[in-house]
């Protein structure tokens, strides 16, 4: 179990991953939308807790694309490329030293 400064620290963490390298939305550049993934934050810190691998990490978010923001294509494919998903999932993964 993390303190309360640690995790402040983790989810302050995961917030920048989601905004730099996932960004579905693509408002990374504004900065009134630096809240824009909070809402995401606890389910990511939630599974980094929990050991989850990488690609249930990679899932999370394509849900969250499909089912929460409803960004998808004709056929119900997430708009979002595979690599920035990819890229999302891989750096949050890094950030499950912090809970062991």
């Amino acid at each position: 179990m993390l303190d309360k400064d640690k995790s402040r620290e983790v989810r302050l963490q995961i917030r920048a991953v989601l905004m730099s390298k996932w960004d579905p939305i693509g408002v990374n550049d504004v900065p009134e939308a630096a809240d824009e993934y909070d809402s995401y934050i606890g389910g990511v810190f939630d599974l980094l807790q929990r050991g989850a691998s990488e690609e249930s990490i990679r899932a999370y978010l394509r849900n969250v694309e499909i089912e929460a923001m409803e960004m998808v294509n004709g056929s119900g494919q997430p708009l979002l490329p595979d690599a920035h998903r990819n890229a999302a999932a891989a750096a949050l993964c890094e950030l499950a030293r912090y809970f062991h």
